[in-house]
């Protein structure tokens, strides 16, 4: 991960970031779609050149994401394709061929959740021979199981017919973005990769001496709440960007930046 990355954590989690992942996985559907020979390899190739997030008007996304109603297109779909049409009608119609808004909210978050957490790791990498980050390393430790269980890509069939042809489609898309495919829902693991962080995040903070340390429990709490009412899979996309989201990003980056000032602590 680059120092640039490094030193601006929020961008692993912003807007801009969730929009970028969202586009990553249109194009890794439309690649293993045309590796499968069900999408010709040039209209693949037009969605996939299409999939670059400074194409894109993230804020203009996020207004019409945080009006539309639960049946509508999803608005970053909705600019994709119509970028994909200027150049390439035919492939226009190959774009978002599963329908599922809450898929791509999840997978979206299941990514960058990823790249955040490798940045974690690397800070972990570092701190393994300081005494003091004992507790936290072990701490890390047991988070790792639980995200390799919730970070995985969700694809529902848009009929009980699709079921088999789509498993070899999330297959290659899964490899290709670096995330197992999913084998259930995974609410509940989505629900203990949220305790674990904030478990690892008071460990982090009690170790550090941090102030906010009492924080963490509080987000965990909030980011619970939602999860139970509404699940991983919500029916009503409004409502991840108005409470889902908000409460995961802060919860995970605060996880990275207190690492981050352990880390740069210990080794002055």
């Amino acid at each position: 991960m680059s120092e640039v990355l490094r030193a601006d954590l929020t961008a692993l989690l912003d807007e801009r970031a969730l929009v970028a992942a969202m586009l990553r996985q249109e194009a890794a559907l439309a690649q293993a779609q045309a590796e499968l020979g069900r999408l010709p390899m040039g209209d693949a190739q037009s969605i996939v050149n299409t999939c670059k997030v400074d194409l894109f008007d993230v804020p203009h996304i996020m207004r019409e994401s945080l009006s539309a109603s639960s049946r509508a297109e999803p608005a970053v779909i909705k600019q994709l394709r119509e970028s994909v049409r200027l150049f390439n009608p035919a492939a226009a119609a190959a774009v978002y061929p599963l329908k599922h808004p809450a898929d791509l909210l999840c997978n979206a978050l299941a990514l960058v959740t990823q790249d955040v957490l490798a940045l974690i790791g690397a800070d972990i990498h570092a701190l393994r021979s300081a005494p003091a980050a004992a507790d936290v390393c072990l701490a890390w430790e047991r988070l790792q199981p639980v995200a390799q269980r919730a970070l995985r890509l969700r694809f529902v069939p848009i009929s009980p017919a699709a079921t088999s042809s789509l498993a070899d489609v999330q297959a290659l898309a899964a490899r290709a973005l670096g995330l197992p495919p999913a084998i259930s829902e995974g609410t509940e693991d989505w629900m203990s990769l949220g305790c674990e962080l904030g478990v690892f995040t008071l460990c982090v903070q009690r170790v550090a001496g941090q102030a906010q340390a009492m924080r963490a429990p509080l987000w965990v709490a909030q980011w619970l709440t939602e999860l139970s009412v509404h699940t991983i899979r919500p029916c009503d996309s409004g409502d991840f960007w108005r409470a889902q989201w908000p409460l995961w990003s802060t919860l995970t980056l605060a996880a990275a930046r207190s690492l981050h000032e352990l880390s740069c602590a210990l080794k002055t």
